[in-house]
């Protein structure tokens, strides 16, 4: 990819966090606060009761907005889900894609801080789902203590 002054930039993983309402919106700008800009991401936010024709067009255009030629990693909210069913029809073969479920502040810190031109979507996503189940904690086994109602 080349750029008005003719500096060649490589393609980066473009990332796309899809969720039910503006839950997506929310975790990006959450992280740009916490490490700055964020390059090529993207939110697409579902609404109660949207039909998949609509949530595939936000997704797509969400898609097409950030893939630069490297290809794209969806960070969905919830497994099963309308968008999620519509985000694994993005990894059909026509690009470079893939879908990760439960997405969460730490994943979205972890996409900005690594080298999305040296990566595929799915070393990305290998990556970023890693870091999701290491921010997963519970309390009790942090501090050894025992809860109310329960030991360790």
């Amino acid at each position: 990819m080349s750029t008005p002054g003719n500096r060649t930039i490589e393609p980066m993983v473009g990332v796309v966090v899809v969720s039910h309402e503006q839950v997506a919106f929310s975790l990006i700008e959450a992280a740009r606060r916490v490490v700055g800009t964020i390059p090529n991401i993207a939110a697409a936010c579902v609404s109660a009761g949207e039909d998949s024709a609509s949530i595939m067009h936000k997704v797509a255009q969400a898609c097409g907005q950030v893939d630069d030629g490297a290809g794209v990693l969806l960070l969905v909210d919830i497994y099963g889900s309308t968008p999620f069913n519509v985000s694994m029809s993005m990894a059909d073969g026509t690009r470079s894609a893939e879908v990760v479920c439960g997405v969460n502040l730490p994943m979205l810190l972890k996409v900005a801080t690594l080298d999305r031109c040296k990566l595929s979507p799915p070393a990305l996503a290998s990556e970023v789902q890693e870091c999701g189940k290491r921010s997963i904690r519970i309390g009790s086994e942090i501090t050894e203590r025992v809860t109310p109602g329960g030991k360790i």
